[in-house]
């Protein structure tokens, strides 16, 4: 549901392509989705859907460990991580020697590509400790969302967060039970009232509400998947919004590393516009020749031809 590296929007697949799909959080009882690898964590508690988590009121029904949200970095912080085997991630030890994190925006659907993400598999594995990925699903069900996340080199932003608010159809061996996060997280459109307490709170020690994947998408406009944007944890700045995966290929990784653990971003040159923009350019020079064609009397006028004929079809249908 992008200068600097970040893609333009005329360089990005349409939404209908199969390797580009439009941000959506609802869930879809006919999605495919990929085998599920053996789950190692505990089944999460169900309760009543809540639409918003400003609507809950002051009451805290549940406070999840200390080692899942203190941090001081104002982002990690607000994040509810999961590691490869479904378990909640301590943010302190995790993102010790982290220098670099990529926000993965991705999901899986019939026709879709898996370069990107075994892209940015091939990229994390190259800096274990120095890169972390985050994984935030845009799954349309909980299966696709488990075989994406486990036994990978990356993170990933908990599901059970309110940002899929429609639930599969009922069966009768499974009947429908709605999942409720037990964290308010803040979802798209929620105003972020708590963002200012981390200027009175360094150390990250304070509770602050968590950012559901689809508040993330909401905020950093990401309208489609795969999407990819860069953080530079030392400096807590946002390097590019929608990385181009081209710069994770072998040949472009290590230099894209040695930029972004620097805290620099990838500046657009005149060679990354002109490929940005190949198929617009590429359609451009094909209708200047066909029109040079044209009048020169080298090539027939077949539009000009199809317009009069359609034209003429249409008078008479309305005679």
């Amino acid at each position: 549901m992008p200068s600097t590296l970040d893609t333009p929007a005329d360089s990005l697949p349409t939404p209908n392509s199969p390797s580009q799909k439009t941000v959506s959080f609802d869930e879809s009882p006919s999605s495919s989705s990929s085998a599920l690898p053996p789950a190692t964590t505990a089944p999460r508690p169900t309760a009543k859907r809540r639409r918003s988590s400003l609507k809950q009121g002051s009451a805290m029904p549940y406070r999840p460990p200390k080692e899942t949200y203190a941090h001081p970095d104002p982002l990690i912080r607000r994040l509810r991580l999961r590691d490869g085997y479904g378990n909640e991630v301590n943010l302190v030890n995790e993102f010790r020697e982290a220098k670099v994190v990529l926000f993965f925006f991705g999901a899986t659907w019939p026709g879709s590509v898996r370069e990107p993400f075994d892209l940015v598999s091939a990229f994390a594995r190259r800096h274990p400790h120095q890169c972390k990925v985050v994984y935030v699903s845009v799954d349309s069900d909980e299966a696709s969302y488990e075989a994406n996340t486990r036994q990978q080199p990356w993170l990933a932003m908990e599901w059970n967060d309110g940002s899929n608010m429609s639930t599969p159809l009922p069966t009768p061996d499974t009947p429908a039970e709605p999942q409720t996060p037990l964290e308010p997280f803040l979802l798209a459109g929620d105003p972020d009232l708590e963002d200012e307490v981390h200027h009175s709170d360094p150390k990250g020690e304070l509770y602050l509400r968590p950012y559901s994947r689809v508040y993330l998408a909401d905020t950093w406009n990401v309208l489609g998947v795969p999407n990819l944007l860069v953080y530079h944890l030392p400096t807590a700045k946002i390097l590019n919004h929608h990385a181009r995966f081209e710069f994770l290929k072998e040949g472009k990784a290590e230099q894209a590393w040695e930029k972004w653990s620097k805290g620099e971003k990838i500046e657009y040159g005149v060679g990354d516009f002109i490929y940005a923009l190949r198929w617009t350019l590429g359609f451009a020079v094909v209708a200047v020749a066909y029109m040079v064609g044209v009048r020169q009397g080298v090539v027939p006028d077949v539009v000009s031809d199809v317009s009069e004929s359609l034209t003429r079809n249409y008078i008479f249908k309305q005679q």
